[in-house]
Formats: C-alpha cells, sequence, structure tokens
C-alpha cells in the first residue's frame, strides 16, 4: 500500500514530461501551423500587456531612483547653505570684536595708559547689565579697583577679581559715583549710576549754563578716575529756582549689553 502511494509522484512526472515531449513534436509538424498561430494570437495581447507593465514597473523603480537621489542633493544643498550662514555669522561676530578691539587700543594711545584686553565672558547679575564678566583675572595683573573701560569711553571699576576672570561693577550700577566736567562750559558735577540714563547733578557756576549736547568726560577730581575719559552726552537739563544745582540726564556711551572687549587700566591707582 505504502510503496503505491510513493509511486504515483512518479508515475505523474513521467506522464507530464512525456506529454511535454509529445506537445513539442507535434507543435513543429507542418500540419500544426495554424494551432500555433492561433496560440499565438491569443497570447500577443497577454505579452504586450506584460511587456508594458514590465515598463511601467522600470519608470517607477528609476523614478524611485531618481527622487532618492533628489532628495540627497537638497540635503546636500541644505546642509551647505546652514554651513555657509553658520561661517557668514562667525565672520560678523569676529568682526564686531576686532572692531571693539581697534577701538579700545585707539583709546589706549590716546590716553597713553597700560591696559590689558578682556573679553566679556558674562552678564548680570539682571537685564540691566550692572556688573560685567570678563576673562581676565590676578593672574593677568588685574586687581579690584582698577578702572574699566571700552573704546567709546568709561564702562567702570573692578568689583572682585579671581585668577582668570574679574567682576567689573559698571556705571549703570546705583552705587557708582564719578566725578565729571562738561567739555563746553566746562562746568563740574557728579554723575549718578541707575538702570537707566546716566543722571548728573551739576555745580553751579555764575556765568557758565549747561547745554544740551555737551559731552561730559572725568574730571579726575576725588582722584577715583583718570581725567579725560568720556562718560555720555548731555540729553537733557532740568533746573529748578529753588534748588542749589541744575540737573542733567546723561546719554551714556556704551552699551553694556553690547560690550564685547573690554580695556582694564592696570597703570591707575585710586586715591
Amino acid at each position: 500500500m505504502e510503496r503505491r502511494t510513493q509511486s504515483r509522484p512518479t508515475g505523474l512526472f513521467l506522464f507530464l514530461c512525456a506529454a511535454m515531449l509529445v506537445l513539442a513534436m507535434v507543435s513543429e509538424q507542418p500540419w500544426a501551423a495554424g494551432a500555433r498561430g492561433y496560440a499565438k494570437g491569443l497570447l500577443a495581447p497577454l505579452e504586450t500587456a506584460m511587456t508594458a507593465a514590465s515598463g511601467r514597473l522600470g519608470a517607477i523603480t528609476a523614478g524611485f531612483g531618481d527622487n532618492a537621489a533628489l532628495r540627497a542633493r537638497n540635503q546636500k544643498l541644505v546642509d551647505e547653505n546652514a554651513a555657509l550662514r553658520r561661517q557668514i555669522a562667525e565672520l560678523q561676530a569676529a568682526g564686531q570684536d576686532n572692531t571693539a578691539l581697534r577701538q579700545a587700543l585707539d583709546l589706549q594711545q590716546a590716553y597713553g595708559h597700560a591696559t590689558v584686553a578682556a573679553g566679556v565672558i558674562g552678564r548680570g547679575p539682571d537685564g540691566f547689565s550692572l556688573t560685567l564678566e570678563i576673562d581676565r583675572g590676578t593672574a593677568d595683573g588685574v586687581r579690584p579697583g582698577m578702572v574699566v573701560a571700552s573704546g567709546a569711553g568709561l564702562v567702570g571699576r573692578v568689583r572682585e577679581a579671581g585668577p582668570h576672570s574679574a567682576i567689573v561693577q559698571t556705571l549703570a550700577d546705583p552705587q557708582s559715583r564719578v566725578s565729571g566736567y562738561l567739555v563746553a562750559s566746562g562746568l563740574e558735577g557728579t554723575i549718578f549710576g541707575g538702570p537707566g540714563d546716566l543722571e548728573m547733578q551739576i555745580n553751579p557756576r555764575f556765568g557758565a549754563t549747561p547745554a544740551v549736547g555737551e559731552w561730559v568726560l572725568t574730571s579726575g577730581v576725588g582722584g577715583g578716575y583718570p581725567r579725560g575719559l568720556v562718560i555720555a552726552q548731555v540729553a537733557s537739563i532740568s533746573r529748578d529756582d529753588a534748588a542749589t544745582a541744575d540737573g542733567a540726564r546723561l546719554a551714556w556711551v556704551n552699551d553694556p549689553a553690547a560690550l564685547t572687549v573690554v580695556l582694564v587700566i592696570t597703570d591707575f591707582t585710586a586715591s
């Protein structure tokens, strides 16, 4: 029984092989030409459809390849564009820093003081930037009490210093006090710090009147700062007949939020 079951697939295989051989021999006979033509006619539309489907499949496959290549090129362009924007930003930042450094060195040459250039690495403790942190400290000769300036003019004074960094108290701090004078009128007074514009209390003098637009420089009175550092420009004047002094609102020449390079004056000692 098992032998009969195993012989069935073998017999079927031999039968199909014989049938295919007979079919091949018959199809080659002259009298089978009509049947061959008829069969080809039936199969022609199927062959055409399969050829068209194959062409469409090839086009779709090629399209996938083209889209992948296009996406790769687009991504490459995006990456190159981002790299160019980064380089432009870095160059602009470097240009601003170089400009600030040139202005600071011009200040050094103009006033003849020994200085140490420092980069601003921190601001605080609030949005008014009452203090700045710089990247120079005691290892660079920076000491508490030293005067700090920029290319535009006076910034403030070193409040504390570590080996490689220091904290600068700017003129914006309400505790700041500077003796100054008005260039055109020669009037003197005291400049007070604050989160907004600086304020100046002007000492009156017969025959002299302060004016809007006058430049205010350090006077050197009191020995806290060297004479001649630019502080601000007079923005407005306030007068009170009952007061013994005029008041002025000053537009500070420095913007602490924009400072990137400063100079620490190392050869001036406050008295």
